[in-house]
């Protein structure tokens, strides 16, 4: 009897115990839920003050930028109005350099088409000696195998 009388003790105890940790866990939720309900709207107003600040930051910027490539242009605008001074003794400069080269490059390529030439006549000339060379050793070998042939016919007679 004692001891059932313990076991439902304990059993009692322990169904307390949970209760009272289901009402804690209820009163968290219940806090958490109460302080994310307040913290909501500051988060939106943050955000907004947060997307105006950027978009100011950003419309800053992009003024600065602005104003950087008008600068940049104008002194582009002035270099070029400088420079144009220079432009026609530029193109002298590069008619007369054109115009060296172009002689050297002549020069060279006449140089270069007489060697040409030279050697095409040297090469020719070695090949008709060549030639002359191997038709002259046909006609003697050509020469004597009639020779031989005449002379084996004679025998043969």
């Amino acid at each position: 009897f004692i001891m059932a009388k313990q076991v439902e003790q304990l059993e009692k105890e322990k169904k307390e115990l949970q209760e009272r940790l289901k009402n804690q866990e209820k009163k968290i939720d219940y806090f958490e839920r109460a302080k994310r309900l307040e913290e909501i709207p500051l988060i939106k107003t943050a955000y907004e003050e947060q997307r105006v600040h950027d978009m100011e930051l950003w419309e800053q910027q992009e003024e600065e930028r602005i104003t950087t490539l008008q600068l940049e242009r104008e002194k582009a605008l002035e270099h070029k109005s400088r420079l144009s001074r220079m432009l026609e003794d530029r193109d002298l400069f590069e008619a007369r350099l054109k115009a060296s080269r172009r002689t050297i490059y002549e020069d060279k390529l006449k140089q270069f088409q007489e060697r040409l030439a030279e050697e095409r006549r040297n090469r020719l000339e070695e090949r008709k000696k060549q030639r002359k060379e191997e038709r002259r050793i046909t006609y003697y070998r050509e020469k004597e195998e009639e020779e031989q042939r005449l002379r084996e016919e004679q025998l043969l007679k």
